[in-house]
């Protein structure tokens, strides 16, 4: 019931795919950061028009990316606790 895209840059917006726009439920996009190199501060910035922007406290940056969402197209995966 989810999806996600990763990879490696160095720019601050991330493309996503063109068939998230229909696929997926926006609000339930998470993002993961991994600055590559020297210890960064970079943060998600803001998630919007089928792209996510990175800020950070550096010009240059480079890291790795796993961007997760939930499909919209189904139903809300419901997990039983056993009792």
């Amino acid at each position: 019931n989810g999806v996600y895209v990763r990879g490696r840059s160095t720019s601050r917006t991330i493309e996503l795919p063109a068939y998230w726009t229909g696929l997926v439920d926006e609000d339930s996009i998470t993002v993961n950061i991994t600055p590559i190199g020297k210890a960064t501060k970079l943060y998600v910035k803001s998630i919007g028009e089928n792209s996510v922007t990175i800020g950070g406290d550096r010009g240059q940056i480079e890291f790795f990316y796993t961007v997760f969402a939930e499909r919209a197209d189904t139903d809300k995966l419901t997990v039983e606790i056993p009792g």
